[in-house]
């Protein structure tokens, strides 16, 4: 669902609702964290043709922080500010911070995805590496549903 509605962090299977449709995914306990946040990456990307498949993507985006640092001791399993980086949330916050200027596109809990690149670099990330496993992420999430679109194309 949208804006962090529908998210449950459980301990087992067992809580989660047979009666609903639910995606189920494995809970990262050790995430890469910048400045003791989680994060998430918006990119996107451009589907133009799928026969030959064309795809395209743009070099800007955005990275969003959860506004509370991580822990990842149990009791705080239900911290939506720890453990979510939807804006509509954490705006919410008292620790949110917004930015105010194109200038300092890495401050606040929304940056723009060149100046989390620009981080990244700063911490000799090798971008290169970087690029590729994000590039291999779309290609196969596009490839997994690339029947279904070419039948609804049709």
């Amino acid at each position: 669902m949208s804006r962090g509605r529908g998210i449950y962090i459980v301990s087992d299977v067992s809580e989660i609702s047979l009666e609903e449709v639910s995606v189920v995914s494995k809970y990262i306990s050790n995430p890469l964290l910048i400045n003791g946040h989680k994060f998430d990456l918006r990119i996107y990307v451009l589907v133009t043709c799928i026969d030959p498949l064309r795809i395209y993507v743009f070099k800007e985006g955005l990275a969003r922080f959860a506004t509370h640092e991580y822990n990842s001791s149990a009791d705080v399993k239900s911290d939506k500010f720890m453990h979510l980086t939807n804006y509509s949330i954490n705006k919410k916050s008292s620790a949110f911070v917004q930015s105010n200027s194109l200038e300092n596109d890495d401050s606040g809990f929304k940056w723009s995805l060149s100046a989390f690149c620009n981080h990244l670099e700063l911490i000799h990330t090798d971008m290169e590496l970087f690029w590729s496993r994000i590039y291999d992420v779309i290609i196969k999430s596009i490839i997994s549903s690339e029947d279904i679109m070419f039948q609804a194309s049709k």
